[in-house]
């Protein structure tokens, strides 16, 4: 019986489950849909360990070996140790090979890749059968290379073809030690350092297998780094058990935070309206004679299948949500990556454990909130039910917030003041204390905006939005008696029913307002900043907007030429050779680019017109220098094995702020000296973005990186960009549990307001008015909401202004009111469009029909 009952509800009110189902559903898609990318991922992984390494599983170098200059292996040294781990039975086989960063070129376009001298060794290593130029599998395909094309390798003295031999599957198609690189060229020994791509005689990498399972690969890789002092990378292990495997999908999952929480308070909501519409018929039931377990089993079967449902429907919505998210997350790469990296694709997975997981997630908090309404509520008089008395939550967990203000006492006297002034409200209901208590709350708040840390901020946020739901509330029922002059019904009839059902609108209320808010955070606050960072891109980093970082390898085949070549400077207003090198000043360790006098052409400096420079003198950062003075700098190049210090006097001759700067670094001096193991450039100002691609071409060609500033900065800010678009779309779901809440309330307002709608009707209240009386409700409730947000978003925009502007002091707050006034547009056409269909039914309520029926 109790199984009957609580189905037919269900099936007889089956326009109302499926408004149910449509807000709960949305916690099972949200959380099937994110974890589905960690399956997605972690096959992308499993795949890469399949076809990128073989029997490579780690990978060891000298610890000062780098991208941009190799270091050479003490061979001998390194050789008896790991035949040592060989004999010890650790390692299975390994080899030496000659690995560094490298570049091709096809169909114009430029590729990093990385060039690997092999030997005999390495084929024993890796059981395969090749000679000549292999290139790994993987870039062939992304290229469409085949076997016996010309490719052209970019080198230290021009592009030079080369014929593909082969195209290398396991060990030749590494990618590096993450996996993530473009691929590998491989040649032998000779080859390599005749194309001069390498310039050490011995070779800098080691290959090894392993007799160990993978788990226990990270092990092996610490012991060898403690006992012979080399960086070991676990290739595989790294890639199986990557945080990114778990971490991205996570990641999505906390962005769907509110999303989720708003389901679950519409979950909340809806078995409270659920069970005070059961009320006649459980109290019936009750009254001849069922217990209070079987009417708690009656509530509970019925809310658990509107969760099987909604969760089995969840759980299908999110496989294609999944998919969705999954295209995010392949468009990221593009948006970050340089011209000269492929983008991969990952291709979407999901596990039957994922999806049984997901749903089991999505039930827990649910259950246990059906649960706890299914006990309370059959513990409720058959007298009570039966009866017209309100049935009011019983709040008795209020209480504990009398001891919040000793206990914040203790962590801050600020938040213990605060916290006693919010709970006042609580238990003294007055409309007006309520009102003083909010202004409180927000006055004492905003004198402390732009102190603390983060959590400071954090609970700053939530005491601004609580302080303006209190002023909001308590002035309504101010708002309602203004309304009553002007004699209209709809009016007053809607602002009475909210006033009265504050609680049960509250949720609604709740989720309107925190996501409203945080979409007008997101509006103002990314776009004031990206139009200061948008201003501040256009001078570059103090007046350059175009860098040449050469590859240090010319400084044993060759020289740079870009200050010799008139058709490459052509494309610049100035183009001037840099050495980025560290400093040190007494005990403090600095970053300092050195040039030639004609730096000073293109600077541009806040606050300063002009400037003139000799040898031994610059500019500095204000926070380390001071102007007119002079400073003994230890001077050392960054790269590693042949820098050299060298001690001299600069004059400090002008200033700058580097909270100014896009990219700040200590300083910029004249000095004519080439300093050894400097990192060696050039610092352009390009005349256009043509000029910068074109000029980005020719240095790729040389075999060099180009950094056009502009460009890059726009590829970081636009990546954050997207990443706040995609924050927003998933706030967007917490809307559709908002607007279900409130239409299905609005259905439940008309049939338990039935018998009044009737009595109005008939005394003369037109149709149209009960229509407009139920709209302006769910118009008013949304409008309580957005106030609240508009109230809160003001502080809260005010209390990070004045931290950013405390660190940058020309900083200004851009309010995008097109975009604004767009969202605020949107919330109010979709509330009206969900409220239309429950106005329509309050309207069409028949006076006779309704005063006639017991309500």
């Amino acid at each position: 019986m109790i199984f009957k009952i609580a189905f037919r509800n269900f099936f007889l009110n089956w326009k109302m489950s499926l408004l149910v189902i449509l807000g709960t559903m949305i916690a099972t898609m949200l959380v099937v849909g994110a974890l589905s990318l960690n399956d997605s991922v972690d096959a992308w992984f499993a795949q890469k360990i399949l076809r990128n390494f073989g029997s490579v599983d780690i990978v060891a170098k000298d610890k000062k070996d780098t991208f941009f200059f190799p270091k050479a292996l003490d061979v001998e040294k390194v050789g008896d140790y790991f035949q040592k781990l060989k004999e010890e039975g650790t390692v299975k086989d390994y080899t030496f090979v000659s690995l560094v960063s490298s570049r091709i070129e096809k169909n114009g376009n430029f590729f990093d890749i990385f060039a690997i001298g092999y030997d005999d060794n390495l084929l024993r290593f890796s059981g395969q059968k090749v000679s000549g130029v292999v290139i790994s599998k993987d870039l062939a395909d992304a290229l469409n290379i085949k076997r016996g094309d010309i490719i052209n390798l970019v080198t230290v003295n021009g592009k030079q073809k080369v014929k593909v031999d082969y195209i290398g599957t396991l060990e030749f198609n590494f990618r590096g030690e993450t996996g993530m690189t473009n691929g590998s060229i491989f040649m032998p020994m000779d080859m390599l350092r005749e194309l001069r791509l390498y310039a050490n005689k011995l070779p800098n990498t080691v290959f090894a297998s392993l007799n160990v399972p993978i788990s226990e690969h990270e092990l092996i890789a610490k012991k060898i780094e403690d006992e012979i002092d080399l960086r070991v990378t676990p290739t595989k292990y790294n890639l199986k058990y990557s945080p990114l495997n778990r971490v991205i999908g996570y990641l999505f999952l906390g962005f769907s935070g509110f999303a989720l929480l708003s389901s679950f308070l519409f979950i909340s909501n809806f078995f409270g309206v659920l069970a005070e519409d059961r009320r006649k018929v459980l109290g019936t039931l009750r009254a001849l004679g069922y217990s209070q377990r079987k009417i708690a089993s009656i509530l509970f079967v019925e809310g658990f299948t509107y969760l099987l449902f909604s969760s089995l429907i969840g759980a299908t919505a999110g496989i294609g949500f999944g998919r969705y998210l999954l295209s995010l997350v392949n468009k990221m790469p593009s948006l970050l990556a340089s011209d000269t990296a492929l983008p991969e694709t990952i291709y979407f997975t999901i596990t039957f454990k994922t999806i049984l997981f997901g749903i089991l997630i999505s039930l827990v908090l649910p259950i246990f909130i059906l649960l706890y309404r299914s006990v309370s509520f059959s513990k409720i008089s058959p007298v009570v039910l039966l009866s017209r008395e309100e049935i009011l939550p019983k709040r008795k967990f209020l209480y504990v917030f009398f001891f919040l203000p000793i206990f914040l006492y203790f962590v801050k006297p600020y938040y213990s003041l605060v916290s006693l002034i919010a709970i006042v409200p609580l238990f003294v209901k007055k409309d007006f204390l309520q009102v003083v208590s909010g202004a409180l709350v927000i006055l004492i708040t905003y004198f402390q905006i732009g102190t603390g840390g983060g959590w400071d901020y954090l609970a700053r946020a939530g005491l601004f939005l609580l302080g303006s739901i209190y002023i909001v509330f308590g002035i309504l029922p101010c708002v309602k008696n203004y309304f009553k002059h002007f004699r209209n019904i709809s009016t007053v009839l809607a602002l009475s029913y909210i006033d009265k059902q504050r609680w049960r609108n509250f949720v609604v209320f709740l989720v309107y307002s925190v996501i409203t808010l945080v979409i007008l955070l997101t509006a103002i606050l990314p776009t004031s900043i990206f139009n200061y960072i948008d201003n501040k891109t256009n001078i570059g980093i103090l007046g350059y907007n175009f860098l040449i970082v050469e590859n240090p390898l010319k400084i044993f085949f060759g020289g740079s030429t870009y200050d010799r070549d008139e058709q490459f400077k052509s494309l610049f207003n100035n183009l001037v050779k840099i050495q980025l090198v560290d400093a040190k000043y007494k005990d403090r360790n600095v970053v300092v680019i050195l040039a030639g006098k004609d730096i000073v052409k293109s600077l541009k400096i806040e606050g300063i017109n002009t400037l003139y420079l000799e040898n031994k003198e610059g500019i500095g950062s204000k926070d380390i220098f001071t102007k007119d003075a002079t400073y003994t700098l230890q001077i050392k190049g960054i790269l590693p094995g042949i820098s050299k210090k060298i001690s001299e006097n600069f004059v400090i001759k002008e200033l700058y702020d580097p909270k100014s700067m896009v990219v700040p670094f200590d300083g910029i001096l004249v000095y004519n000296q080439k300093i050894p193991g400097a990192l060696q450039g050039y610092a352009g100002v390009v005349k256009d973005s043509k000029a910068a691609q074109r000029a980005k071409k020719i240095v790729y060609e040389r075999f060099d990186g180009p950094f056009y500033v502009t460009e890059e900065l726009d590829k970081v800010f636009n990546s954050v960009r997207y990443f706040v678009s995609i924050a927003i779309q998933l706030f967007y779901f917490g809307f559709v549990s908002g607007f279900s809440g409130l239409t299905i309330l609005s259905i439940k307002n008309v049939y338990s307001r039935r018998r009044i709608i009737g009595s109005l009707k008939a005394i003369g209240v037109n149709k149209m008015q009960v229509f407009k009386a139920f709209l302006f409700e769910s118009i008013m409730i949304v409008t309580i909401a957005i106030l609240t947000a508009i109230s809160t978003v003001t502080f809260i925009t005010l209390d990070f202004a004045k931290l950013i502007v405390d660190e940058i002091p020309d900083f200004s707050i851009t309010v995008p009111w097109g975009q604004v006034f767009l969202i605020l547009g949107g919330v109010y056409l979709i509330t009206i469009i969900f409220t239309i269909y429950p106005a329509n039914l309050a309207q069409k309520v028949d006076p006779a029909e309704a005063i006639r029926v017991f309500d």
